[in-house]
């Protein structure tokens, strides 16, 4: 089969209007971001549920622990390499006695993961020991709500 003239060019005009359209959804956000982000953007009180073994380990994909939580989202920060992130930090003691500062980091990625980090500082030191990295699909480990 030849194609020449204008046959070439409608041929051609098609092969990169297919291109650019495969281009512009690899790069559109999930479904889910784009309902959270415009919670978040429309002012809405968005809260985020964490069930962390249903989560993997960043590191090895094995479950996570068996720890829930929630946190009420104050403040977060949009950037195209890391989503939606925002974080919580507040003050306990940890299982050995020792009054602790925890920081836990959350970054919702466009293709929809959540990605938690929590670290702890002992009050007093500056040795910061991290508690664990996981990676939570939506919605099985980690659930928006608003």
């Amino acid at each position: 089969m030849r194609f020449s003239g204008r046959g070439l060019s409608i041929l051609l005009s098609l092969l990169l209007a297919a291109s650019v359209s495969k281009i512009a959804k690899a790069d559109e956000p999930s479904p889910k971001y784009a309902e959270v982000l415009s919670a978040l953007q429309t002012g809405k009180n968005v809260k985020v549920m964490l069930d962390l073994s249903r989560c993997t380990t960043i590191d090895g994909g094995k479950p996570g622990p068996a720890v829930q939580g929630g946190l009420v989202i104050s403040a977060f920060r949009v950037t195209a390499q890391n989503g939606i992130s925002f974080a919580n930090a507040h003050q306990t003691v940890d299982s050995s006695g020792r009054a602790v500062t925890e920081y836990i980091r959350h970054s919702l990625s466009r293709e929809g993961k959540l990605t938690v980090r929590a670290s702890k500082l002992a009050v007093g030191t500056t040795d910061v020991v991290n508690q664990g990295e996981f990676v939570c699909e939506l919605p099985d480990g980690a659930n928006f709500v608003w």
